[in-house]
């Protein structure tokens, strides 16, 4: 059992490790993803601008189809007025011409007025304009940054492929419930399995161990768990006896 806890020491050094540089990998990708983040918030603000751009667009040009065919009867009655014989004929082409004129005058200020389509065009299309240009430069450091991260990525992951190794020769020699306990509780316990015991206590959670139980860690003949954080205890150097003076 004494090689039991020896392969458990150095398989948590290994695990301890190897965590250390996953986590590396982790948050250096973290980076990457921060920038893909803020593109999302740019797109979907790009989306908003874009879905209220289409009604308004679709009615501008709505508007300038029937100012248009307005000019075009316009120009029309009045080549009739020059025509007509009588007065009666041009009082009713003339009222014609007043109709239109005052429906033409309500699309134009809905078209142009301080607050029209075209104003508010603008305002969406600068906006959206923005938002791309923000878009097209967050690309831009997200794909630099993406490519300086995965060559950082690739030196880390290169020096885990000796150590995962090392770490499957070192698991293996466990015995298979050893080996699944010590898993369980090394994830459990953020990273701390195997703990020793100093001044009479755990190091992992600093509850004092009894003397009896401290008297069976020493001698390193059974797996002995903390009653209180149920990690694995060890001693490297056995604590001397304290004397007592006559």
């Amino acid at each position: 059992m004494g090689n039991q806890i020896e392969l458990l020491i150095n398989l948590q050094v290994i695990d301890k490790d190897l965590r250390v540089r996953t986590e590396a990998i982790a948050e250096l990708r973290a980076g990457v993803n921060e920038i893909e983040g803020r593109m999302a918030g740019e797109r979907g603000a790009l989306q908003e601008c874009d879905t209220e751009r289409t009604p308004l667009d679709t009615r501008r040009r709505e508007i300038e189809a029937i100012l248009a065919d307005a000019s075009s009867k316009m120009t029309e009655r009045r080549m009739r007025l020059n025509r007509v014989r009588t007065e009666k004929e041009a009082a009713a082409i003339n009222r014609e011409i007043e109709v239109a004129k005052e429906e033409t005058e309500e699309l134009e200020e809905e078209l142009i007025g301080d607050e029209g389509l075209y104003a508010l065009l603008k305002t969406l299309n600068e906006r959206a304009a923005e938002l791309q240009e923000a878009i097209d430069k967050l690309q831009a450091e997200r794909d630099a940054e993406h490519t300086r991260v995965e060559a950082e990525v690739a030196k880390i992951a290169e020096t885990m492929g000796a150590d995962e190794a090392r770490r499957e020769t070192v698991a293996s020699g466990l015995e298979a419930n050893l080996r699944k306990r010590y898993e369980t509780i090394f994830e459990r316990g953020r990273g701390l399995a195997v703990v020793e015991i100093e001044g009479g206590a755990c190091v992992g959670c600093h509850m004092s161990i009894a003397p009896q139980l401290a008297n069976e860690i020493r001698r390193n003949e059974s797996v002995i768990a903390c009653p209180n954080c149920h990690r694995i205890l060890y001693q490297k150097t056995a604590e001397p006896e304290t004397q007592e003076q006559a």
